[in-house]
């Protein structure tokens, strides 16, 4: 009997320490993925390099992707993310286009008209299927938080600020 009941007493030990561990282990490793800007000068049009791009981002979301690093093979050091791509054959740079294309899609669909003022890297990018993430909230999803801008629309006074978070119902919030 005391061996059984010593036993039991390892036992929820040993499930309290599992537990424990589980309860404090957190995220795990996150997922990156390098990927060369040169990979859209073989496609023969610019909705062709969209579609890659947007093909890209798709196979990151469903593999559960945290970070996408566009890198430039030729090793040019770039500070800013301005510039043009000129086109196949063309000088110009790949690897801005595709991390602005990227960063389009990974933004929610009702922040994007806030965020991308039109540009000719994005021309045919709105064409592209949404990612679906799971940040990426729809109109009836119910959450504490979602992502959001602040409108520079005039309110009542009192009544706070307007904010566009992608709902079709207009909360007013001081």
């Amino acid at each position: 009997l005391k061996q059984l009941e010593r036993q039991r007493r390892e036992e929820a030990a040993e499930k309290e320490k599992l537990e424990e561990r589980q309860h404090h282990r957190g995220r795990g490793p996150t997922v990156s993925v390098a990927v060369p800007g040169s990979v859209l000068d073989n496609a023969q049009s610019p909705e062709l390099r969209s579609y890659l791009a947007g093909q890209i981002a798709r196979a990151c979301v469903v593999f559960c992707v945290d970070e996408i690093v566009v890198f430039d093979e030729d090793g040019e050091d770039l500070k800013s993310v301005e510039g043009e791509f000129k086109g196949v054959g063309k000088k110009g740079n790949a690897c801005i286009q595709l991390a602005r294309i990227l960063q389009y899609l990974e933004c929610p669909q009702y922040l994007r008209k806030w965020f991308f003022p039109k540009h000719q890297d994005l021309q045919y990018a709105g064409l592209l299927n949404p990612l679906d993430s799971p940040h990426h909230m729809r109109t009836d999803d119910e959450c504490e938080y979602r992502e959001g801008v602040v409108l520079d629309r005039p309110t009542k006074a009192g009544q706070g600020s307007l904010v566009n978070c992608g709902m079709r119902k207009v909360r007013v919030r001081p």
